[in-house]
């Protein structure tokens, strides 16, 4: 997938910054994908156990998760989900329990939707990932990959399949 249109794709999810992300994951779009992949399943976890630490008002774990869910959405580009997550990490460990408890608020329901948006995001991607496969299938038939690793795993992957 190249660059223009994996940025095109990125629109679904606006709190992402593309550039960012795909600088840091060094213009690999696999590895980018599996991270925001990673991020989803993440988020998914941990939401319910905000959501009751929202209504039990016992942050036992709350400064994990947000160190954790920051670092995540930092190395992807969404660096205002990140900058939130450390505001309310500063807010535990200051003890602000009046405003600990709206700023979590807010937090769960940037997530809720951030989440939303990175399913369809997901899902675009997926829907790109066939021509991707197609494109390397190709390369990797038109060059010699004699000595190198990559074909002996592919070579290795074809003989089992009985192609060779």
């Amino acid at each position: 997938m190249d660059r223009v249109a994996a940025r095109e794709i990125f629109r679904y999810a606006p709190e992402i910054d593309f550039n960012f992300g795909y600088k840091f994951f060094l213009g690999n779009m696999t590895n980018y994908k599996q991270a925001l992949l990673a991020i989803l399943k993440s988020i998914r976890s941990k939401l319910p156990l905000l959501q009751a630490m929202l209504v039990t008002k016992e942050y036992e774990g709350l400064r994990t998760i947000t160190r954790t869910l920051r670092q995540m959405l930092n190395h992807i580009g969404a660096n205002e989900i990140s900058e939130q997550s450390y505001q309310l990490e500063i807010a535990l460990l200051n003890e602000e329990e009046y405003n600990l408890q709206d700023k979590l608020e807010r937090y769960i329901k940037r997530l809720i939707r951030f989440t939303g948006n990175l399913e369809i995001l997901i899902k675009q991607l997926d829907i790109q990932e066939p021509i991707q496969k197609q494109e390397e299938l190709k390369s990797f038939r038109n060059h010699d990959f004699t000595k190198t690793r990559e074909s002996i795993r592919r070579s290795t992957d074809l003989l089992e399949r009985r192609i060779i």
